[in-house]
């Protein structure tokens, strides 16, 4: 693709009324869709002009400079980080195999359980010289194995990754299929067999217009202090059982998940 093109789809997405905004922070990565390793080099490979990129995963702030595609370095990493030491203020450069695994540490450990990811583009700032132009976004990618074309986790099975730990038990269902089990499911599985798709074509009845990503949570069908909770998106189908005291922590969680 060409430094036009790339131009022209950055300012695209830009204008996007997808795009959300955190005060000037754009957000690129949200409850772990898309990878947040991946949408982080995905800036970069949108990025040609020279900018200071300011990613912030979580609360851990990341400046680096970036031109033609390519991420030169690392300019500040808040929080005094000792794994940051040995990257801060240093061209990349694949003569430099150990700075390049240690930015790669660096990042894997920022982003392997982020729940957000954001961006603000600011002016460069001096940073090494004009022939050290660092590595492509592919380049990192290829040497931190990471696909940037994944494609992006389910809603609903990323939720129950990230939140099982509230959880007793919970069933996955995706295009009418089982997808993914976890704990004593006897009771959920008898659920969705017998139950869920007439409460479907009851609530599409009732409320047409509500057919977006939803969380309904039941009263105690279980019994012995647990109950039922259903998280539908699309063709996508979830029960879990949980403690009620974790209803907060879970509700909570599903709304940070739909951004």
């Amino acid at each position: 693709m060409s430094d036009t093109s790339i131009i022209a789809n950055k300012l695209a997405a830009l204008l996007s009324e997808d795009e959300i905004y955190v005060g000037r922070a754009r957000i690129i990565s949200q409850s772990g869709a898309p990878t947040p390793l991946a949408a982080l080099l995905n800036e970069i490979d949108a990025t040609v002009l020279e900018r200071t990129l300011v990613f912030s995963i979580d609360d851990v702030n990341v400046s680096m400079i970036v031109a033609g595609r390519r991420l030169r370095g690392l300019v500040d990493v808040s929080g005094n980080l000792p794994e940051a030491e040995s990257v801060i203020g240093k061209v990349l450069s694949r003569d430099e195999p150990e700075t390049l695994q240690a930015a790669g540490d660096l990042m894997m450990l920022l982003c392997a359980s982020a729940s957000q990811v954001t961006v603000r583009s600011l002016p460069s700032q001096p940073f090494g010289t004009s022939a050290e132009a660092g590595i492509s976004a592919a380049g990192l990618a290829k040497l931190w194995h990471i696909d940037l074309d994944a494609k992006p986790v389910a809603l609903i099975e990323r939720f129950f990754a990230a939140h099982s730990n509230g959880m007793t038990a919970y069933l996955y269902v995706s295009n009418g299929d089982v997808a993914k089990t976890v704990g004593d499911v006897a009771m959920l599985d008898a659920l969705w067999s017998t139950q869920i798709a007439t409460f479907r074509k009851r609530h599409r009845s009732v409320l047409p217009q509500q057919e977006g990503p939803r969380l309904i949570c039941l009263n105690e069908p279980l019994g012995e202090n647990t109950t039922v909770a259903v998280a539908i998106d699309g063709n996508d189908v979830g029960l879990f059982s949980y403690k009620p005291s974790q209803m907060p922590k879970l509700v909570s969680a599903w709304t940070s998940a739909l951004g």
